[in-house]
């Protein structure tokens, strides 16, 4: 694709000089070009001798008669009057319809949150857009920082998602760590579980694709090198399931794990130490923070996290 390449003096000229240009046009006259601008006749002149300077032309010659325009500044009334109509267009687009839409939108969210939150967000979404389409795609923990051209309408993510600069940032909750166990280790009979007893058996780890610090391990200080992953996944289903069926240990956030711990025949417990809560995030590019679109699905997003999430946000 060419760049478009503009004289410089013509880059130097805004949308009022343009709509001055067709309004004296239109009028012929100095006076009647101002009062339909909103501007005193002087200020008109101005505007004028800018219009004469960018096109390098009079544009308009005054005679007994009044003005006439040049030839030049017939040849530019269509061109002016299509582009000031077509940027009129543009910002007074109608309100967005979602059960006239066909639009497709783009989601991204970690695992964890799509199996939690996802199935809820569709039924929503083509209950109110039943012609839309929602495309859904993971975010890693610095996915969002190497992607140059951002192409997402919003993200779920956690606080371990790194989230760029050129982001907006909601807060919608958050969730608690517990301890997840299959129903028949030897712990789940237990009322309390100790460090000794948590250091005891190997756990599981759900990678968020980065070097994000594992959650959990601050509190245990120095005793968390004792701690062995002997699992690790990208998965969380795939993490509850194999909990079920080993005497491996799942630390993560408990929403997903109650809806599941009948099906995988899981028990939930709370840690043996106080851990940090994790928060979670609807996150945007600006460049989508004022379409109508991408503010329908954010609105109905946050609806939907803020009636699930344990602790949402007021």
């Amino acid at each position: 694709m060419n760049s478009l390449v503009l004289p410089g003096q013509f880059q130097q000229l805004d949308i009022k000089s343009l709509t001055g240009l067709l309004y004296l046009l239109e009028e012929r006259n100095v006076g009647r070009a101002a009062d339909r601008l909103f501007i005193s006749q002087s200020a008109m002149s101005r505007v004028l001798q800018r219009l004469r300077q960018a096109f390098d032309d009079p544009l308009f010659v005054r005679t007994a008669r009044g003005m006439i325009p040049t030839s030049k500044a017939l040849a530019l009334e269509n061109p002016v009057r299509q582009m000031l109509e077509q940027i009129a267009n543009v910002m007074s687009a109608p309100p967005f319809e979602p059960q006239l839409s066909d639009r497709t939108f783009r989601l991204q969210t970690t695992h964890y949150q799509a199996q939690v939150y996802v199935p809820s967000i569709a039924e929503r979404f083509y209950r109110e857009a039943p012609n839309a389409s929602l495309d859904t795609t993971t975010v890693t923990e610095i996915s969002l920082l190497e992607e140059l051209d951002q192409v997402c309408d919003m993200t779920l993510c956690s606080s371990f998602i790194r989230v760029p600069h050129h982001f907006e940032r909601l807060l919608l909750g958050r969730e608690k760590y517990v301890l997840i166990m299959a129903k028949n280790h030897p712990l789940a009979a237990q009322p309390e579980v100790s460090i000794k007893d948590y250091l005891a058996y190997s756990h599981v780890l759900v990678n968020l694709g980065g070097r994000a610090k594992l959650p959990g391990n601050d509190p245990l200080g120095k005793l968390a090198r004792e701690k062995h992953f002997a699992l690790r996944t990208p998965y969380f289903m795939a993490a509850l399931e194999a909990v079920g069926r080993t005497q491996l240990l799942f630390s993560s956030s408990g929403l997903l794990a109650s809806r599941y711990a009948e099906r995988f025949g899981l028990t939930i417990k709370p840690l043996p130490f106080e851990s940090k809560d994790i928060d979670y995030y609807l996150v945007w590019p600006k460049a989508v923070d004022q379409d109508s679109g991408s503010i329908w699905l954010r609105n109905l997003c946050r609806d939907v996290v803020k009636a699930q999430i344990p602790f949402p946000t007021n």
